[in-house]
């Protein structure tokens, strides 16, 4: 059956079309070039007619009317897009008996409900309402029922009724009726709203509350839309399911606040369909009026609009369960306007980019090709999000703030104009064609946005690159989008190459695998299994069979792995910041080759991926330092090795225990382990030693003035900084001292008093220095309180042999951060173990103590979960043995705990070593290494990673031992 147009409709409708293309020629000449069929459509159009052909003429006006409406009225004047658009959909079902137009008249009528072109039904009866209800819903009249399923969605199922084609006597105005918001550097239209615009939102809440009899309230569906979000961005995107999860609970909350009384007919779908409709409407044009940012109450709003119609579609599904991918579609647009309102503020960069991925992977996850074409908006929320993705989270990150106006954005055609956020993304794969450094980084980012499946790359593509109707794409943006289709799909196949064993920095979501972006979560960073095989795969190509195992270095704040072939162990892999990634590589070349080739890695190879950590936007890198173990070697860590090794057997084997039953300790292997450390692996940097004169504060970040400037070791790091760590939240809990650990007061005593650390066992004397205090006088942090005072600090600072900032001693090659993680022991039981040593960011020339501080330091630290026992032995030692020659030649009391005699031998050991470093006339003396264990000691009790606050109490009170030592020393000189 054919809607019925006379020969004198369709002059008219041809007089209508041309008219309209005439005006948007002139207007904008480029259309013709994007729409060359659309004139000699209508040409042929004249002709055929002029034949009393009418078939084709209905289907080349319409074609044309649907052009011009869509690419040109629907921005510049939406009551003439209106009426090309009905025109459109009377000649399509003029001779759509076949459905073969179906798709055409469904584009155009979604475009006449985003213009507002819906009628508020008005309020009936009981009596009609369950009328109603009994019968199936209404259809178009101008469409066969047959080509109209019970599920069409909400373009189909109350399409408004058109009127009769216009006479060209009263065309309609040629002129586009819009006014430009003078504040608008990318010279974005803002309309007025016009005549037809849907209600607004609260004469609907109005009008929704006076419902009927024995509706039910709308409250009782809350829990099955916000289980359906939370379901959707966890599927989709489990590691930034976290981080979006408060702010769909809020969004929630206020949704049921604004719906508060509503009620509805759950069992009808005629209201819940009309209702879907109006909302739709509604929150389009909404989003539409504030595409560029409003006010938060505003953007709420918008946001509770999409809710509501995510809500009526939803409830819709029990009747028509095929309209599942219209509530997708409403919480697509939800997650639009939480981007739009947080695409530049600096704060929010992590839940832009939670969202900006969600609302990617959700696109391409969650609707297929057919569905994304019947709601194509989505194919503009689409390259948003994934523009948003590449510009602040890509391997170049822009700050959210810059966004916008940065150079890499700009109009190429317009100069000082900036390009539309929905243009960024194939603006950008455009740009980093040409930028090699680039190609993985993105190839990750649009692996990781199609959820790391082939047919949904595939997809993400197409979105991206997806032209208008009738405008083929062209050769350029077709040769860009395959190239980085055949990147990303080189990489897929390579990352599937690399096995994770174990990955502590894994996001803390179950099956989290897709996050790009790192995160900070204290102080540790995320990395997701995805990454960290691709990163893997491209700095070892041709290793198939590569594992990762992070179990090894699990405790620490930087992702750490050791990397195997089938061979065995290999190397050490590594993501870290940029910079010290960079400079890790730097100092390999410029200190790691003067190590023997045995205790060193064989060579240092970084990455280029690069990765934003989308809490701060730092770039991160990865960095492989390969190693020559031996084929049965199983590395551990030095710390790990020292806990068990050094035990005696008997013939059988047995361990020897002494008369209370405790293990008994060989100290040789202890020790042989110590001075083969120092003596041969760091042999080469600690032989080419030599003098220099200088302010030692700068060595040490906790003791270094903040206008000291020293750029090779810990730049940036000052006693100021160092301190301000000590007042912090997580700090003040560890120590159970609110606010934190203050300076300010010269001995313990305040800090002690109600505290977790003034309760500890090892608290003898409260009237022990604040060492703390002793650091921001030493670092001209805060100025004496009086002549005493004075006088102290400037024998500490300025004596002729003792004091820190005049005096002469010794530097070598120092590693900067020698700790037990930082040592690999490898080799089977009963022979010597080889070591490794790894990490080279820090190095550089330095005091010749410091590594030495170091590793005592981290000892005391870092080895053992010390029980309170252990802890007064360890205190009474250290106590006994800092001043003078007891600092060298300190004995291990006979009857001492076993654990506690371990770290004993090597701190003795490594003490003897340093004495032996010293040169006859300069003798290093006890002070000089007492600065360094205040400053090496400090930094301990504040770290995250520690197994136990008890190994963060030590330091610190060994650290007040120390300092107490050092002013005890200036009282009595002075």
């Amino acid at each position: 059956m054919t809607a019925a147009i006379t020969p004198d409709g369709f002059q008219r409708a041809l007089a209508i079309t041309r008219a309209a293309y005439q005006d948007v020629v002139r207007a904008d000449p480029g259309f013709d070039k994007r729409f060359p069929k659309a004139g000699s459509g209508l040409d042929r159009a004249q002709e055929e007619l002029a034949a009393n052909k009418l078939g084709g003429p209905a289907y080349m006006i319409a074609n044309a009317a649907k052009d011009i409406a869509g690419d040109f009225y629907l921005r510049e004047d939406p009551d003439r897009a209106r009426e090309l658009l009905e025109l459109a959909v009377r000649l399509y079902e003029f001779r759509n008996d076949d459905g073969r137009y179906t798709q055409s008249i469904d584009r155009c009528r979604e475009n006449l409900l985003a213009l507002g072109s819906v009628s508020v039904q008005p309020a009936v009866t009981p009596d009609a309402a369950a009328e109603a209800r009994a019968q199936p819903a209404p259809r178009s009249p101008s469409v066969p029922q047959s080509q109209v399923p019970q599920q069409a969605a909400v373009a189909t199922a109350h399409a408004p009724t058109l009127p009769a084609i216009p006479s060209p006597a009263a065309p309609p105005p040629s002129t586009p009726s819009t006014r430009r918001h003078s504040g608008d550097a990318d010279g974005a239209d803002v309309r007025e709203p016009n005549a037809d615009a849907p209600p607004n939102w609260e004469q609907l809440l109005r009008d929704w509350r006076s419902g009927l009899d024995g509706e039910t309230l709308v409250e009782h569906l809350f829990d099955g839309l916000g289980e359906l979000i939370s379901d959707l961005v966890t599927r989709n995107a489990p590691a930034s399911a976290d981080r979006l999860a408060a702010v769909i609970a809020d969004d929630l909350r206020v949704l049921a606040e604004e719906l508060a009384g509503v009620t509805v007919d759950v069992e009808g779908h005629l209201a819940l369909h009309q209702r879907a409709i109006i909302a739709r409407s509604v929150s389009q044009m909404a989003s539409s009026k504030h595409s560029r940012g409003g006010t938060p109450a505003e953007l709420r709003q918008v946001r509770a609009q999409w809710l509501t119609s995510a809500l009526w579609n939803h409830a819709l599904c029990r009747h028509w369960p095929s309209n599942g991918y219209q509530t997708v579609a409403d919480i697509l647009g939800y997650l639009q306007m939480i981007q739009i309102e947080n695409r530049y503020r600096p704060d929010q960069r992590e839940l832009l980019l939670a969202v900006s991925e969600s609302a990617a992977q959700i696109a391409i996850g969650e609707l297929k090709d057919s569905r994304r074409e019947k709601v194509r908006h989505v194919f503009t929320w689409l390259r948003h999000a994934v523009g948003v993705q590449l510009h602040v989270g890509g391997p170049d990150p822009v700050a959210p703030e810059d966004s916008t106006s940065h150079a890499r954005v700009q109009n190429p055609n317009e100069p000082g104009r900036h390009l539309h956020p929905e243009t960024w993304a194939v603006h950008l794969l455009s740009q980093w064609v040409h930028e090699e450094e680039h190609w993985y980084s993105v190839a990750f980012i649009l692996l990781n946005l199609a959820g790391w499946k082939a047919d949904r790359l595939e997809g993400l593509l197409d979105g991206l690159y997806r032209t208008p109707p009738g405008v083929p794409v062209s050769d350029e943006a077709r040769r860009v989008r395959d190239f980085w289709h055949e990147l990303a799909m080189k990489a897929l196949a390579t990352t599937r190459t690399v096995r994770v064993v174990k990955n502590a920095w894994e996001p803390g979501v179950v099956g989290a695998s897709s996050s790009l972006s790192t995160r900070d979560q204290d102080d540790f960073v995320q990395l997701s299994n995805r990454l960290l095989q691709g990163m893997a795969a491209e700095l070892a190509p041709r290793a198939h069979g590569t594992m990762v195992q992070g179990a090894l270095f699990s405790g620490r704040p930087v992702p750490t792995y050791l990397t195997f072939n089938n061979f065995g162990p290999v190397g050490v892999l590594k993501i870290d910041e940029a910079a010290k990634v960079q400079r890790e590589k730097e100092n390999f070349d410029e200190f790691g080759e003067l190590l023997h080739p045995f205790y060193r890695s064989s060579k240092c190879v970084v990455g280029s991926t690069t990765i934003a950590n989308s809490t701060n936007g730092r770039r991160y890198q990865a960095i492989l330092t390969s190693y020559v173990f031996r084929d049965r070697d199983e590395p551990t860590t030095l710390r790990d090795w020292l806990r068990t090794a050094g035990a005696k057997r008997d013939d059988t084997g047995n361990k020897v225990l002494d008369e209370q039953g405790r293990e008994v300790v060989d100290p040789n292997v202890l020790r042989d382990v110590v001075e083969e450390l120092f003596l041969d692996a760091l042999g080469p940097w600690l032989s080419n030693a030599s003098r220099s004169m200088g302010d030692l504060r700068g060595e040490y970040p906790a003791l270094r003035p903040a206008t000291f400037e020293r750029t090779s070791y810990a730049p940036g790091k000052d006693a100021e900084s160092e301190l301000a760590h000590f007042t912090s939240d997580e700090v003040a809990r560890t120590f159970g001292s609110d606010g934190g650990l203050s300076w300010r007061s010269p001995t313990l005593e305040p800090l002690l008093h109600g505290s977790a650390l003034g309760r500890s066992p090892l608290v003898d004397d409260a009237a022990v220095t604040n060492p703390l205090w002793l650091v921001a006088h030493i670092a001209d942090v805060a100025k004496p309180g009086g002549s005493e005072e004075a006088a102290l600090f400037d024998w500490l600072l300025y004596d002729r042999q003792y004091g820190l900032t005049t005096r002469s001693y010794l530097t070598c090659v120092s590693h900067g951060d020698l700790h037990g993680e930082n040592v690999l022991v490898s080799g089977p039981d009963g022979r010597p173990p080889a070591l490794y040593i790894i990490d080279f960011e820090t190095t550089h020339r330095g005091h010749i103590c410091k590594d030495f501080a170091r590793l005592e330091s981290a000892l005391w630290s870092r080895t053992f979960v010390w029980k309170p026992d252990q802890l007064s032995q360890i205190r009474a030692w250290f106590s006994n043995a800092l001043n003078g020659e007891a600092l060298w030649t300190a004995q291990i009391p006979g009857d001492v705990d076993p654990e506690v005699q371990r770290v004993l031998n090597c701190v003795t050991k490594l003490r003897t070593i340093l004495k032996g470093c010293e040169q006859r006339n300069w003798p290093i003396n006890d002070l000089e290494y007492q600065w360094a264990l205040l400053a090496s000691l400090l930094p301990f009790a504040r770290y995250r990673d520690h197994e136990d606050p008890v190994n963060r109490h030590l330091p610190f009170l060994l650290a007040a031992d120390v300092a107490d030592s050092l002013v005890t020393r200036a009282r009595t000189a002075m």
